[in-house]
């Protein structure tokens, strides 16, 4: 089942035609600084803070962080065109904001623009939203490769990602870092929003430990967050394992950590130095999934008006289930269903951006 309001963003922005890899946007390249939506010596919205409190380090840092955006793309064809005018990238810019920021202080920060599968793609009955998916990975890839090469200097790194980006992550971590001296230079991955089934995690990431304290390094972490009692009404989910697609039941338990308590036990936990943070912008609607071009409106993150709250993780699915004064102004937010998903990092900015620290000391 889908709800309704997404079951008709569905039907204005399906592909009217099949994927065509010979009519596939330009292939970037990443030895082009037009191709990265983040790089440390270029100022951006990676670097916003809610307010002068929070200390930022743009570069010289002693890690670099490899972030993966999520899906912004809304278009009627299967892949993004990367440009810079268009919506697309612009909500790129408010995640960078909003999700990316969280490294500000710790990481040098790289985010490579990519070919992005629309939206849609994760609805499709047939091959072309995978490959759609297929094309997007290839982008990641060849970026990863670039900054590895060109622009790490064998610096500790941390991969980040959400929602379409995490599966991506998923993806590169299991090609290109899980069976490599790679692996040694990893302090931790965030691939935040999209499912990890935990009957294929040793399958997708046989040398790679699932997260069970604040401070283990060499890691994946995940979490995907709901409001307490919600359950997801979509049924089934695309799934990328190393022999390929999968097609798997959202409804079955995945890896999960609890970013209060960075355990993974079924307890309600809160953190009280916690900041959760929000978009701010004037004359813009963050909702809209179907103007086309980029508003040029300017835009900042600042702390929500009430702060706190808990979180568990619901021992049959692993979802992180969210209860509180701030959850429950949420829930009067329009279209809201009881899905967290867009609000995965922003709910939890300030443990992350601490937990970040805690986990490069201890591999440090």
């Amino acid at each position: 089942m889908t709800d309704k309001n997404t079951f008709k963003l569905l039907e204005l922005i399906k592909p009217e035609v099949d994927f065509d890899l010979s009519k596939a946007p330009p292939e970037p390249d990443y030895s082009n600084i037009a191709s990265w939506a983040a790089l440390p010596d270029i100022d951006g919205q990676q670097f916003y803070v809610p307010d002068t409190s929070f200390a930022v380090n743009k570069k010289n840092n002693d890690i670099d962080v490899f972030y993966i955006h999520p899906t912004g793309f809304y278009e009627k064809d299967w892949n993004s065109d990367m440009d810079k005018k268009k919506s697309a990238y612009e909500r790129t810019e408010i995640m960078l904001g909003n999700q990316a920021s969280a490294f500000n202080e710790s990481c040098n920060i790289y985010a490579p623009e990519y070919r992005q599968a629309t939206y849609y793609s994760f609805f499709d009955v047939n091959n072309n939203g995978r490959n759609a998916l297929d094309l997007a990975y290839s982008d990641i890839e060849s970026a990863f490769s670039f900054f590895i090469e060109n622009l790490n200097k064998d610096k500790p790194f941390i991969i980040a990602a959400h929602s379409q980006g995490a599966l991506h992550a998923h993806r590169l971590i299991n090609k290109m870092v899980d069976n490599t001296d790679l692996k040694n230079r990893l302090v931790c991955a965030y691939v935040i929003g999209y499912i990890i089934p935990e009957k294929y995690y040793e399958d997708l990431f046989p040398n790679t430990i699932k997260s069970s304290s604040f401070n283990d390094t060499g890691c994946i972490i995940s979490w995907s967050s709901v409001v307490e009692g919600f359950k997801r009404n979509r049924e089934k989910t695309l799934f990328w394992k190393p022999e390929g697609w999968s097609v798997e039941l959202m409804s079955q338990r995945i890896v999960s950590t609890n970013p209060f308590s960075w355990t993974n036990d079924d307890g309600w936990y809160a953190d009280d130095k916690n900041k959760s943070i929000i978009n701010k912008a004037q004359n813009y609607d963050f909702t809209d999934r179907l103007s086309p071009e980029h508003t040029g409106a300017k835009k900042s993150i600042g702390l929500t008006r009430i702060q706190g709250f808990d979180c568990s993780l619901n021992n049959e699915s692993g979802l992180l289930e969210a209860r509180g004064a701030l959850i429950d102004s949420i829930k009067k937010m329009k279209y809201f269903n009881g899905d967290l998903h867009p609000f995965d990092i922003m709910l939890f900015w300030g443990t992350l951006r601490q937990n970040i620290k805690d986990r490069i000391n201890a591999y440090i």
